[in-house]
């Protein structure tokens, strides 16, 4: 019998394919992205750390055992503890900008995130966040295997396909299949479309100057 994270990946084919085609993620891959916007998105994915560790806590209070609970702790604090300081240091060695206006399409993703979060049960939370994470890591093992000159980009790259992230990554696919069942898939595949779709409008705004965003 197929998955019901399988099923969902399948329901939701063209929207993560519009993603994964997404001009952001082509001209990144490619090594073609402006520094302008490559910095921008270092900004915005940035803060959305921050809203993440909240998202996971909510996941915790909601987590259906202590063995899920210990895992989303441990991802708690390695978000604090190592993307925060990740992206801090971007910012230092870069000399990124990081008191820019935010775009509504970012502001409008954290809130959505947060949402589902707060009002959802925990299977919409996972499938929230293996919506996130399952993009980034079937992009990103896709661009990992393309010449990226530029090492700040390719470093991001490398951080999203390293075992870490890959066992997140599935981890959240397993819980789906773990704790929901055949009747959820058309509340969680909508969750997984919803996600995608705000994650379509998040890379769209560093593509665009903030006067246009």
């Amino acid at each position: 019998m197929t998955a019901l994270s399988d099923l969902i990946l399948e329901r939701n084919a063209a929207v993560l394919n519009r993603m994964l085609d997404h001009p952001f993620v082509q001209a990144l891959s490619a090594g073609t992205l402006s520094v302008r916007s490559w910095h921008r998105y270092l900004v915005h994915e940035g803060a959305f750390v921050d809203t993440a560790i909240s998202i996971f806590a909510f996941a915790t209070a909601k987590a259906p055992d202590l063995a899920a609970k210990r895992r989303l702790i441990g991802v708690q604090d390695a978000l604090a503890r190592e993307q925060m300081p990740y992206f801090e240091r971007c910012y230092a060695e870069l000399g990124v900008e990081t008191d820019i206006a935010i775009p509504a399409a970012v502001r409008d993703f954290d809130a959505g995130m947060l949402e589902i979060a707060r009002d959802g049960d925990f299977a919409d939370i996972v499938t929230a966040m293996f919506a996130a994470e399952w993009m980034y890591w079937t992009w990103c093992s896709e661009a990992a295997m393309r010449d990226i000159p530029d090492p700040d980009v390719r470093r991001w790259v490398d951080l999203h396909v390293d075992a870490d992230f890959a066992a997140q990554a599935r981890w959240l696919k397993d819980m789906i299949d773990t704790v929901a069942g055949p009747g959820d898939l058309d509340r969680l595949s909508a969750v997984f479309a919803r996600v995608t779709e705000l994650e379509i409008a998040f890379h769209d705004a560093p593509l665009s100057e903030p006067a246009d965003a």
